[in-house]
């Protein structure tokens, strides 16, 4: 297992990472630097044709897009729990939870902290800062819901699902937008204070 990642974390190839910690899986890690160029040149073009991170190599087969990666790596060590058995209602909500962090949460969240504090001013867009919190305006309060009364997004077992949507969680809370949700308060403490979550987000 090869995974290409970034050289400063905070990526979606960090969820990767982050499942590969929780899964104790080996891999190799290749660091790329943006300003460098490193995700452009026709190498790398050749793994990820936006030249974006993560791109894995995996028993000689080129995959993409993080959420993809984490479910068929949760499939291939089944062994660890951290996916339910198919066909069962927790298998379901499973799913439904890695597609909403990667169809609903992704684009709005990481557009937000782009342009509310990686950007400089002069390139800073507040109309999809505003479009940003329209999203979020629904996705908080229902995430809110969702977690109360349980640790987990699943009840009281940790799955990958966690690791997924976490990473939108822990970009909410890296913008302060979590400060009238408890509950994802709450979940974000436990999450950041696991071994393979401090793992994943150091350089």
């Amino acid at each position: 297992m090869k995974l290409f990642d970034a050289s400063n974390p905070g990526t979606r190839a960090t969820r990767v990472r982050w499942l590969l910690e929780e899964l104790g899986a080996p891999y190799e890690r290749e660091v790329l630097v943006f300003a460098k160029g490193d995700t452009k040149t026709p190498e790398y073009m050749a793994r990820h044709p936006h030249g974006k991170v993560p791109a894995v190599e995996l028993d000689g087969q080129r995959l993409i897009e993080s959420a993809a990666i984490c479910i068929h790596l949760s499939d291939l060590h089944s062994a660890a729990g951290l996916a339910p058995a198919l066909g069962t209602p927790e298998r379901a909500l499973w799913y439904q939870w890695i597609v909403y962090a990667a169809s609903t949460l992704d684009e709005p969240l990481i557009s937000r902290i782009f342009h509310t504090a990686i950007f400089p001013e002069e390139r800073r867009d507040p109309a999809l800062v505003e479009k940003a919190d329209a999203v979020w305006a629904l996705a908080g309060p229902y995430l809110e819901s969702a977690l109360e009364g349980r640790t987990w997004l699943l009840g009281d077992a940790f799955s990958s699902a966690d690791v997924v949507l976490g990473y939108d969680i822990a970009l909410a809370g890296r913008m302060g937008l979590l400060e009238t949700y408890p509950a994802l308060g709450a979940y974000l403490g436990r999450l950041s204070s696991r071994p393979a979550f401090q793992a994943a987000y150091t350089a």
